[in-house]
Parts: C-alpha cells; structure tokens; sequence
C-alpha cells in the first residue's frame, strides 16, 4: 500500500520497492459501515464498474492490486495490437465521460468523474506519447512479479484456486517476452540494467518463493502443475534475462527524459496539479530551504557540538539489535494507536489496532512494508505489516546499514506512514468512501499512478504525529522525520530536472547524498527510481497540499473546527488528487491547491 524501505530482493524482483498493496484490512472503524454508502446500481456506478472490469482485462496484475479479482488467472498482453485496443478503449471512455451531464451526478460522482478524466488522460499520454511500453522492459517484468506477489500474498481465495490461477497465469509469460522483444526499441541502459536485476529476482520467486507461499498438501496435483508451470516460465525469464544481458544492454543508448511538458502533463493528469516544472521546481526550492532550517535547528538541540549531518549519523546508530527489529516495530506501532488516541487525531476501534507485525516472509523483503487489503477486496483478510530483520549470514556491514537505516526514530517515522495515522488507518476509513473510483489504491510503476493523494496523505501524518508531540522530549524522533521529509523533496526536485534533460544521475545522486543526506548507494537508489518514475514528487507535492487545505479548513470553519473532523473527512473521502479533496471539504472554495 506504500513503498518499502531499503534495497533488497524486492528491489530486484517483485519490483514492489515502491508497490505494495495486498493482504489485510480487519474490520471498519467505529462508526463507519463496512461497504461504502455508494448509490450502487447509478449509471454513473454501472459505468465505473464495466469500465475497471475491462481495464482489468487489460491490468489484470493492477486489477488484482485493487481487490478486483475477475481477471486474476491472465497474464498482461502487451502485443502492439493490444495496446492499440487498449489507447482507443481509452480514447472511447474519455468522450463518454466528457458528455456524461453534471446535472445527472450527485457531489461525489462529479469528484470521480473529474478523476478518472485525468486517469484516462495519463495513461493515454503514456501508451501514445511516452511510449513507455516501446522503452523499458521492466514493464514487462513486472506485469509477472507484481502478478505473482499478488496470488502469493494476498489471500483473496483459497489456495488451491490461487495456485490455479497462478498456474494459468505463467502460461502467458513465453507470449509476454515476445511481445517485448517486439517492442523495444533503443531503451536507455538504466532501465535494461534494472529489469535484468529484477528479473533475477523474478526468478528466485518462482523457483524458491513460490514452494515456500504453496507448501506441499493435500492438494498435490494442483500444486505439482503450478511448480511445472513456474519451471518453464523460469527458463523463459532467464533466457530473456540472459537475452538483455548480452545482446540488448550493450547497445542500449536512449534516453530516460521524456521531457518538461510531458512530466507537467503527468502531474496534470494523474494529481490534477496544472502548474508549469518551473513552478513546480520553485515550490520544492523553497521547501527544501525551510526543512533545511528545521533539520539544522533540531539536530542542534539533539547536539549543539556537531553540524547537523554529523548528529544524524549519530542518531541512525541509535538502533535496535539483530533479532529485535519485530518486537520494536510491534512497540512503536502500539505507541502510535494510543497517541492518536489519546490526542484524538481520528478514532480506530480497538479491534482494528492489532495489527499483525510479523517478520518479512521469504517472498516479501523489504525494510518495512504495510500489506493492507484493498478497500475493493470484496473478503477482508488479516493486515501485516512486515519487518525485516537482519541476516546473520549477511556481511557484518550489510547488516549494519540495514540497522541504521531502520534505527529507533526511523522506524517510528516510517510506521507513522504505513500504519497509524498513515496508510492502515486510512484504508479503514475508505471503506466508507462512496463509489470505487477513489478506493483504487494501486497503480503500476512506470505507468501513470496518482500518488498525490495516497502517499501525500501518509507523509503528511508524519509530520501530524510529530506537530502534535509524538516522542517530544526526544528531538532525535523529530529529526527522522524531517530526514524522510527532505528525501521526499529531493524527489520532487529529481524528478524535473533529470526530464528535462539538465541533470544526469550523477547529478540526481549527488543531490540526496548533499540535501537528503543520504549514503552513496541509498542516494544512487533514489536517483534511478526518478528515471521511470518521473512523477515521484508527488509525495511531497501531496504532503504540502494536505497541510494547506488543512489550514484553509481551519480558516473556514472557525471555532467548529477540529482536527479530527478535517483527518477523517479526508480519509473517507478516500485517495484523490487535493483538488477534489478541496472540492469536496470547501464547496465553492477557489484557493489555490499549491502556493
């Protein structure tokens, strides 16, 4: 449902580095019903409905993501022809819904209308200008990682169908490779250097995860055709693996940048955000100065006899031991229900607090990562919020990397995101919102996925908890979270100059080593993901949009305000550009989202 922290195996093979989305949500909160209160037979509700079946055909891995599950057994067609089909698909949907009436729609239809519009508009851009699918073969890849993770880690049926549809899926990966081999043309060599990464994870999932996620039972025979299908989908994936390797790497030389008005018409689309790059840079100029001070200042009051980059590396050493990372997460997360609690920033029923903290599985790695049922997942199944401890047979400075970068204060700082008040908490709430359209939670990196909305708000809380004094008496807990804060800005600031085509990685690299005040390999991480994810601003764009439409609300209701109101009116209003949210909190309002 967010992104998970550090490089590891997912970084390389379920590509989920930046995806997640599967496995949880337990029950509404208190005062919320358990399906949203949605006119479900409207028009407009019929509408949505054919079109996330079709588009399911389509992203049946996307689909599956969101807790819609019609298409789980088929693997993406990627073929010139399908995805010709799907840009006039797609060109069709947006005419209907240019001369859908408004005066037929009630408040929260128009908001969905408005969503989808630009939806339909980013993945048009994407399939007919940006051509994503003719430049990065880590699409392709990913349609296969994402898939399978899903049907792994999502117990959206018993394991005897998932295991059906995981085997029917697989049938479709020799025709996958096909249709990339067809496609690419002239790819920059970063995006080959990843999906040869990946594809090796993408392996190890398949000949060890898969055994591990379907242990040997009573249903053999289903089992024994899933491990027969994963086998020769294996040595599809490493003869095509081994195919980029050798003959498609070495002549990779095009260019990542898909250029300034294409990343303005992506934050458009996708986040409804119509400011120019150059505006847009000047915002995260202005912020990354103001958390600069912050960071300087705070860091002082942590220890005033050292510059500030030199007391964050003092405090990632304040980290808990191997083999305790589980039992810490589980402490901070408690903490965090009861301060939310206690300064009634929302109310969550006690049942909905126990969430599971559990070690990573072997399919799952990742620093940290919230596995939350969609709030379109028709069964709710248990939530998880994995941890990954060290390995003891790691290098001893592996594992310290790992430890620092999930020290005491970080681990908060990121379990406020994902957990409580960030990612969990509102996927409780969404239950509630009306419609489907805003409780679509997952996109598919590098194809258009609003963001703006979903981590926008879970980076937002963690500046919430920490404004509001969560660990107050400590300002190391501060600190993380404006180290967080100011990678985030980085990326905003990445992310246009890397499309414009005036920085190199290089440049991008030395940006988080300097501002973010991130290691070399961390730094370099950061930089990549800015290649194909050009929008990746869209956390920091959101955060600050959320924060002042939150004063804007303040202003407008006076003495009747309360910050509870305003944290789950949103949340029930679900994920959506801060354009609709403003639309939906202050009828009529005509203030600007961003200043």
């Amino acid at each position: 449902m967010s992104e998970s922290r550090g490089q590891s195996r997912q970084d390389l093979a379920p590509a989920r580095g930046w995806l997640v989305g599967i496995a949880l949500a337990l029950a509404p909160c208190a005062g919320q019903a358990a399906t949203a209160p949605a006119a479900a037979h409207s028009p407009f509700a019929i509408y949505v409905d054919a079109y996330l079946d079709q588009f399911g055909r389509f992203h049946p891995s996307i689909a599956a993501g969101n807790g819609l599950h019609g298409h789980d057994g088929q693997l993406e067609n990627f073929s010139a022809d399908s995805i010709a089909r799907e840009a006039s698909w797609l060109r069709t949907q947006r005419r209907a819904l240019a001369a859908l009436d408004s005066a037929s729609l009630t408040a929260d239809e128009r908001a969905d209308r408005e969503i989808l519009a630009g939806i339909v508009d980013g993945w048009l851009l994407d399939l007919e200008t940006v051509r994503t699918w003719r430049r990065n073969p880590m699409v392709y890849v990913a349609a296969i990682s994402d898939g399978m993770h899903d049907l792994v880690t999502m117990e959206s049926a018993a394991a005897p169908e998932r295991m059906r549809r995981a085997t029917s899926k697989l049938r479709g990966v020799r025709a996958l490779f096909a249709a990339a081999r067809a496609n690419i043309e002239n790819p920059p060599r970063v995006f080959v250097e990843h999906a040869i990464d990946m594809l090796g994870g993408v392996s190890d999932l398949l000949l060890h995860d898969l055994p591990l996620a379907f242990p040997a039972g009573p249903d053999k025979a289903a089992r024994d055709q899933l491990m027969a299908a994963a086998a020769a989908a294996n040595r599809a994936v490493v003869a095509y693996q081994d195919e980029l390797r050798t003959q498609v790497l070495p002549a990779a030389t095009g260019s990542f940048v898909i250029g300034t008005a294409n990343l303005e018409a992506r934050y458009r689309a996708e986040e409804l955000i119509d400011l120019p790059a150059s505006q847009l840079r000047a915002i995260g100029e202005r912020e990354l100065a103001r958390q600069q001070r912050d960071f300087t200042a705070t860091a002082a009051r942590v220890d005033a006899t050292q510059d500030a980059g030199a007391v964050w590396r003092s405090v990632q050493n304040y980290h808990p031991a191997p083999g305790t990372l589980v039992p810490a997460a589980s402490t901070v997360v408690s903490e965090l229900f009861a301060f939310i609690g206690a300064h009634q920033l929302m109310s969550v029923a006690p049942r909905d607090q126990h969430v599971v903290v559990a070690p990573a599985p072997a399919y799952d790695l990742g620093l940290a990562s919230m596995h939350s049922s969609p709030p379109l997942e028709p069964q709710q199944v248990r939530s998880y919020y994995y941890i990954t401890d060290v390995d003891s047979q790691w290098p001893a400075a592996r594992q310290d990397a790992w430890l620092r970068t999930l020290n005491y204060a970080t681990l908060a700082d990121i379990s406020a995101h994902e957990v409580a008040p960030g990612h969990y908490v509102h996927s409780l709430y969404m239950r509630g919102t009306p419609g489907k359209v805003r409780r679509i939670w997952v996109g598919l990196n590098p194809f258009p996925q609003p963001s703006s909305g979903q981590d926008g708000w879970a980076h937002s809380a963690e500046q919430m908890v920490s404004d509001e004094g969560f660990r107050a008496d400590d300002p190391r807990y501060r600190l993380a979270m404006l180290a967080e804060s100011l990678n985030r800005v980085c990326r905003l600031l990445a992310g246009i100059h890397l499309h414009s085509g005036e920085w190199t990685l290089d440049e991008a690299t030395a940006l988080f080593e300097r501002e973010a005040h991130l290691s070399p390999e961390a730094a370099r991480r950061e930089a990549v993901r800015g290649t194909y994810d050009p929008t990746y601003g869209g956390y920091t764009l959101g955060k600050m949009a959320a924060l002042k439409l939150r004063a804007d609300y303040q202003a407008a209701k006076g003495s009747t305000y309360s910050l509870r109101d305003f944290n789950e009116r949103v949340m029930t209003d679900g994920i959506a550009p801060w354009k609709i949210h403003r639309e939906l909190l202050l009828p009529g309002d005509r203030g600007a989202v961003l200043e």
